[in-house]
C-alpha cells in the first residue's frame, strides 16, 4: 500500500529531526536543565540525565512502530495511521524540547504567549487520534 509507504517515509524523517534537535539543544543547555517550575522552587535535572531521558522516551516511542507492525501486519491502514501518530508524537517532542531549550536559555521571552505552540502540537496529536477513530468506525460501519 502506497499510504504505508509514505507515512512510513514521514516518520523516518521525523525520527531524524528529533534526533538533530536533541542533539543541537544538548549543546546549548546548562549543566542544569530546569525542567519545570514546582511550588517554591524550579524543578532541575542535569543536563545529561535529561539527555538520555529523552533519548529512553524517544526510543520507546519509535519503537512502537516495528512492535505494531509486527503485530498488525496484514492491516495496512493501520499500520499507516501508526507511522503517521508517531511522527505527530515525533513533531510534539520536538517542540517540547525546544520550549525546555527557549526557557533554559538566557534570552528574556513571554512564555505565556508562545504556549500556544505546545497547545497546538498537542491539538495535533488528538486529532491524529480521533480521525483514526473515526476512521476505524467508517470502515466496521462500510464492512
Amino acid at each position: 500500500m502506497i499510504a504505508v509507504r509514505i507515512f512510513r517515509s514521514v516518520w523516518f524523517l521525523s525520527v531524524v529531526v528529533v534526533l538533530a534537535a536533541l542533539l543541537y539543544q544538548y549543546a546549548s543547555w546548562p549543566e542544569e536543565v530546569v525542567i519545570g517550575q514546582g511550588d517554591i522552587n524550579f524543578i532541575t535535572l542535569s543536563r545529561d540525565a535529561f539527555f538520555y531521558t529523552s533519548l529512553v522516551i524517544l526510543a520507546f516511542v519509535n519503537v512502537t512502530v516495528y512492535i505494531s507492525r509486527t503485530f498488525a501486519s496484514n492491516v495496512d491502514a493501520f499500520v499507516a495511521w501508526f507511522y503517521g501518530f508517531v511522527a505527530v508524537i515525533n513533531f510534539f517532542l520536538i517542540i517540547a524540547l525546544s520550549f525546555i531549550s527557549l526557557f533554559n536559555s538566557s534570552e528574556n521571552y513571554r512564555f505565556g504567549e508562545i504556549g500556544f505552540i505546545i497547545y497546538g502540537s498537542l491539538f495535533l496529536v488528538g486529532m491524529w487520534l480521533i480521525g483514526g477513530l473515526f476512521y476505524w468506525f467508517a470502515q466496521k460501519k462500510r464492512s
